[in-house]
């Protein structure tokens, strides 16, 4: 209990003002803006794939680039063969056959016309089409994910033709040999732009949103179980009305997580709520990103157990948007210890910050013969030498403002700090750098190691 006490103190010390849990990252290389895109995780690389898109150029500005991203940089892959320039696509990872699969696009002439009826896959290197009996016969902007326990895509509503648009309601499955047409009882209706993922703890396919061009936007939760669609009877509050919001499926906590789209009033949304299909509830997450946006790529890597967001349409200023974020807990070493008796201390945390758990910060160095380490948890400060302590070449980056000891053994030891549950905390940050007593590094007895920055999250 006095861990629990002193985190949350070091919490409201580090976090008041609170920073979103949405990140904009800076990859060094990047695509030019874009929004339309298909793009989905990469089990392949462990990173993300993204193909098309438009970057809002004149007299057209449809790409059919193919880039992807492993949480440090973009790169653009170049395969001998792709597919024509594509808008309002989805992509999806065939794990059964393991490759890609786009479908579509909507008409890029400047006056519209009928969408492109293709089906295309990539395996990793090139792109191949494919030609099945039967097709949707020309989509774009419609929901799209793979039921991993089915093996089979799954496809919904969208736009047959963007100079008469009346949106489609058909459900179709793509086995990797032949378009299926499937018949159900209850549909979600007309839809373009609703946001999809498949949840594989409850084998659904999960649908929200969209709009019907003729009618207006829909609020409503849908269920898909390989039979027939079902409206979720959804409890307490939910995200309002919108088009062109993105989802993905968070495995590891099994919640869906939507954000972004556009309201009925034309406004850009940069909200975020995570559904809970167990106890079928949705929940808000506070935090935000600093453009609204429709029509971004979306991504879940489960290795990093982050949402990766690129891009996506500001129809504000009428332009299509160029940055990288990543929701999720994070954590990231930064600065430099100074040596000791056992070499240059150093701390690590074992896994990010997350709501409700223990957040465990191991460390090393230490002088063998005492094993004590102290962990300072305060605000960042700007680094500060040492030396007029005595403690030679040591830099301070955090403020003590809580300070924590632990005897280990063999110059290792850690601390296991529990954390509130609260999703108020989420985007707040806990800085930590560690101390090692150690009576003959220097004349101040103590020796710095590096620091931690931890972002709290899921």
């Amino acid at each position: 209990m006095k861990n629990r006490l002193l985190v949350g103190s070091a919490l409201l010390l580090a976090s008041a003002s609170l920073t979103a849990q949405w990140e904009l990252v800076t990859p060094t290389a990047s695509p030019v803006g874009r929004g339309g895109q298909g793009m989905c995780f990469d089990p392949t690389t462990g990173g993300v794939l993204m193909f098309g898109g438009d970057t809002f150029g004149f007299p057209s500005g449809a790409s059919n680039q193919t880039w992807s991203y492993d949480g440090s940089n973009w790169t653009l892959r170049t395969p001998t063969v792709a597919p024509p320039a594509s808008v309002g696509v989805q992509l999806v990872y065939d794990f059964n056959r393991g490759v890609f699969v786009t479908y579509g696009s909507l008409n890029t002439s400047m006056f519209g016309g009928a969408s492109a009826d293709r089906t295309w896959e990539y395996d990793g290197t090139n792109w191949t089409q494919v030609f099945p009996v039967h097709t949707p016969g020309g989509l774009g902007l419609y929901g799209m994910t793979f039921d991993s326990l089915r093996n089979k895509v799954v496809l919904y509503g969208g736009m047959p033709d963007n100079f008469f648009p009346i949106d489609a309601a058909d459900t179709w499955e793509y086995d990797g040999t032949d378009w299926t047409l499937v018949t159900t009882a209850n549909s979600p209706g007309p839809l373009e732009r609703p946001a999809m993922c498949f949840h594989t703890g409850a084998g659904k396919t999960v649908l929200f949103g969209g709009i019907d061009v003729q009618i207006g936007g829909v609020d409503t939760t849908w269920l898909y179980d390989g039979t027939n669609w079902t409206a979720a009877a959804v409890t307490g509050t939910k995200p309002a009305a919108r088009t062109g919001a993105r989802m993905v499926h968070d495995e590891v906590r099994g919640i869906c997580v939507l954000t972004g789209g556009q309201d009925m009033n034309g406004g850009a949304l940069n909200d975020t709520w995570e559904f809970d299909l167990a106890n079928l509830t949705w929940t808000q997450v506070p935090t935000a990103y600093t453009t609204g946006r429709l029509d971004a790529g979306l991504a879940y890597v489960p290795s990093r157990r982050q949402v990766v967001q690129f891009g996506g349409f500001d129809y504000v200023t009428f332009s299509a948007l160029a940055d990288t974020w990543e929701f999720g807990a994070r954590v990231a070493t930064f600065g430099t210890g100074c040596a000791g008796s056992n070499g240059v201390p150093a701390i690590a945390a074992v896994d990010a910050p997350r709501l409700g758990q223990n957040y465990t910060i191991q460390m090393t160095g230490l002088n063998p013969s005492i094993n004590l380490g102290v962990l300072m948890l305060g605000v960042e400060i700007a680094p500060v030498p040492l030396d007029f302590l005595g403690m030679t070449n040591c830099t301070a980056y955090v403020s003590p403002d809580v300070m924590l000891t632990s005897v280990g053994a063999a110059g290792a030891t850690s601390w296991a700090l529990p954390l509130n549950g609260s999703v108020s905390l989420i985007g707040a940050t806990i800085f930590a750098q560690g101390l090692s007593l150690d009576p003959t590094g220097n004349p101040a007895w103590l020796v710095a190691a590096n620091a931690v920055k931890g972002t709290l999250g899921r």
